[in-house]
């Protein structure tokens, strides 16, 4: 009796462990063969949403990088993944074949999008019918050939230091680039009178200067741009066809719509501006010295051989008067000249880097 119990226990415990074994079995087939299965479903559909390797090259522009993953159906996040990355071996391809397969968008696949014949032109989002007077005249299909040149450039006046730049630009006989805020005072009309009727450029800033109010969408920046634009064209007769943005293209407040309004307002035919030599006279402490070695320094260490400088005529900016002699006087014995942008001038614009 002793001994047909161990033998039956001996027979249970084999039994159970064969059986164990075979179900541990079966689960890790079952489940390696689900695990392998999914991940080469989740490839398939990555690859269909992402149709090969896309390489965005130096000096691509947003505008081209934006239209070619739009005409591609990346997603506006799928977007900002690709550009946040900075990956140089992401988007050449197809920004060649789309350049080739749309030469009368981009000329010589350097120049930014004229704004006519664009994919979105039969887009029917909501914004694309707001102002239909909101148009540039004459968009750009060329740009000229400026090497050697300093672009001087002011953002956020009219004020009465507008005035005093404007007395400075006139001794020396130089012309400027004026991204003004606009204004429907009196004083406000008078100063950009002065501005357009000295043969300077006005380009559009911002009348709000309210960053979390103009970048909340589309829709929310054309109402600015709109208000800025017809406070100038009030107040001088000009209609601006280059603007700013307030912040630079890109900034930490547009960081989800900034895509969507360089595409529209590209759309639209305007050119838009930001910089490569910044004075920082708008940082907390800016005093001569800081504002001259910026500037300097900045256009010695720029490669593109000629220099867009971001300065300010804002009120509070005497120190930006101060320092305008010094700097436009040592240029011009190094040899550089001054002009003032138009939408013929090749643009500086920000790429995406966190």
């Amino acid at each position: 009796m002793y001994f047909g119990s161990v033998k039956f226990f001996k027979h249970l415990i084999y039994t159970v462990f064969f059986t164990w074994i075979a179900a541990a079995t079966f689960l890790a087939v079952f489940f390696g063969f689900k695990y392998f299965s999914e991940k080469k479903n989740a490839e398939a559909v990555a690859a269909s949403s992402f149709p090969g390797q896309i390489v965005i090259p130096d000096g691509a522009s947003v505008e081209q990088i934006f239209l070619v993953m739009a005409t591609k159906r990346y997603s506006s996040q799928d977007m900002l993944d690709v550009i946040k990355s900075g990956d140089e071996e992401i988007f050449a391809e197809y920004v060649k074949d789309y350049i080739a397969e749309n030469p009368d968008i981009f000329n010589d696949g350097d120049n930014a999008l004229s704004g006519a014949g664009t994919p979105f032109a039969s887009s029917d989002e909501p914004y694309m019918e707001l102002y239909p007077e909101l148009y540039a005249d004459n968009p750009p299909t060329a740009f000229k050939e400026d090497s050697g040149t300093i672009y001087l450039t002011f953002d956020d006046g009219p004020s009465d230091r507008t005035s005093d730049i404007l007395e400075i630009l006139d001794r020396y006989d130089i012309k400027a680039t004026f991204f003004v805020c606009g204004g429907n005072g009196e004083k406000e009309q008078e100063l950009m009178r002065q501005v357009a009727e000295a043969g300077h450029t006005i380009g559009i800033h911002s009348i709000s200067h309210d960053y979390e109010k103009i970048y909340a969408s589309v829709e929310s920046y054309l109402d600015d741009f709109y208000e800025t634009y017809m406070s100038v064209y009030n107040a001088t007769g000009v209609k601006p066809q280059i603007f700013r943005f307030p912040g630079g293209s890109i900034n930490n407040y547009n960081r989800f719509t900034y895509m969507q309004i360089i595409a529209e307002m590209t759309r639209r035919g305007f050119v838009y501006y930001d910089w490569n030599v910044s004075g920082e006279d708008a940082v907390k402490g800016a005093d001569w010295t800081s504002i001259y070695n910026n500037i300097m320094s900045g256009i010695q260490r720029n490669t593109a051989d000629r220099s867009i400088v971001l300065l300010h005529d804002s009120q509070s900016k005497e120190n930006t008067v101060y320092v305008l002699e010094d700097v436009i006087d040592e240029l011009l014995a190094d040899g550089y000249k001054f002009d003032k942008l138009d939408n013929t001038v090749n643009p500086a614009t920000f790429t995406y880097r966190d």
